[in-house]
């Protein structure tokens, strides 16, 4: 997926209270630069590239622990060839997300983003 398939503006991250970022219409926690500052908890995760102020989403997954996931991710070296920019992930934290719940989340976010596309 090469970049300016999923724009965002970098200026519709940031809050008074704690940086968030809309991916879809949801509201993810992030981004963070640093995996240490996300929290060892289930959720989704979405990795992000920003590029001259726009972010472009690189991949999406649901975890039960959302910094070891990131950390030993089998497709980070995917998302360094896509590299484009500042590597980030955002996270949307729910202890009591079930899987089929996390499935119904992103394939919504994945259907938003991609009739965006054009």
């Amino acid at each position: 997926m090469g970049c300016g398939v999923y724009d965002y503006p970098a200026s519709m991250c940031a809050t008074e209270q704690k940086p968030t970022i809309l991916i879809g219409r949801y509201e993810f926690e992030g981004p963070f630069d640093r995996p240490w500052d996300i929290a060892e908890r289930k959720g989704v995760y979405a990795v992000l590239c920003l590029t001259d102020g726009l972010y472009e989403l690189l991949d999406i997954g649901f975890s039960a622990n959302l910094r070891t996931s990131l950390l030993n991710h089998p497709d980070q070296d995917d998302w360094l060839d896509a590299f484009c920019g500042s590597l980030v992930a955002a996270v949307l934290y729910s202890d009591a997300m079930t899987d089929d719940e996390a499935t119904l989340l992103i394939d919504s976010i994945e259907r938003e983003l991609s009739r965006n596309e054009f």
